[in-house]
């Protein structure tokens, strides 16, 4: 589990797949917030809207952003919306890289003089992860819609 912190977001990668069971769920999202609050010695309570990508290769990324709500701050109590999108994610990914193996098992998209590969065989995941960016959500399908794909 690796957490990031950005435009008023934790953001859990999580590189497993979850049950998505809602009641699973909800218990589920308990223990990471009380794991998050005992790590990192943060305050998690009120009401978050919560948004889950999952991909098959991957697994899923959280983002958990905290609505500003005086009820749950004042009885410190947690509650949350959960959505959940099957998603497509895309890894950005720098020319130097680039190698037979990753080229074979892979789409390459092109966008602004950048790099993004779509996984078709999980076999090469980890190797994509040590070197990329991951890619998700309205970013990644407005990206493989107005790229163009490259052959190589």
């Amino acid at each position: 589990m690796r957490l990031v912190f950005k435009d008023n977001k934790i953001i859990v990668f999580l590189n497993k797949k979850i049950n998505l069971d809602k009641v699973n769920l909800e218990n589920y999202f308990k223990r990471i917030f009380f794991k998050i609050r005992d790590k990192y010695n943060l305050k998690m309570n009120g009401y978050y809207d919560i948004n889950v990508y999952t991909d098959k290769y991957y697994g899923s990324i959280i983002e958990m952003e905290n609505e500003d709500l005086d009820y749950y701050n004042y009885f410190n109590q947690i509650d949350m919306k959960i959505k959940v999108n099957e998603d497509i994610f895309i890894y950005k990914i720098d020319y130097d890289y680039l190698n037979q193996e990753l080229l074979k098992k892979t789409k390459i998209y092109k966008s602004n003089d950048k790099l993004y590969l779509k996984i078709i065989d999980s076999s090469i995941l980890n190797k994509i992860l040590e070197f990329s960016e991951i890619v998700y959500g309205d970013n990644a399908k407005k990206i493989i819609k107005t790229s163009e794909k490259v052959i190589l």
